[in-house]
């Protein structure tokens, strides 16, 4: 078993996608990009899947090694906007790893996904009863 990194959050279509579309992106899904040379990701494992209404995709909890999240997300919005040159992807997932510094945003910023660092305030304090670690944060 290896580091595990959680996503919520979801990515939304733009424009609203067709059934032919929709099963054009499901061909990604769960993938290896390993066995794919002509695919530009890093990682493994494409986890995503459609969220509940498929308007967009969101991470499918299938596995704990998720380092080439951002890189699997431009990966289909690169393969998309071969057929559909505006495709793009709107929102933020949140990324939360087993540290609790461990926290950051995938965002789409013109048009291509990107990692952005989450600023932690407060202060790391670990339970005396269960020796949890978890972070005190105080509102302005």
């Amino acid at each position: 078993m290896g580091y595990t990194t959680e996503f919520s959050g979801e990515l939304i279509f733009t424009p609203e996608l067709t059934g032919k579309q929709l099963a054009k992106i499901k061909s990604f899904f769960g993938e290896d990009c390993r066995e794919h040379s002509d695919w530009y990701a890093d990682g493994s494992y494409i986890d995503l899947e459609f969220n509940e209404d498929f308007s967009g995709i969101q991470w499918d909890s299938a596995t704990e090694k998720n380092n080439g999240m951002v890189s699997h997300i431009n990966l289909i919005m690169t393969e998309m906007r071969k057929e559909i040159p505006e495709f793009s992807l709107s929102g933020t997932m949140i990324a939360q790893g087993e540290s609790l510094e461990d926290r950051w945003l995938i965002k789409i910023e013109n048009g291509i996904a990107i990692k952005k660092e989450i600023e932690i305030k407060g202060t790391k304090t670990t339970c005396p009863h269960c020796g949890e670690d978890f972070i005190i944060e105080i509102a302005d």
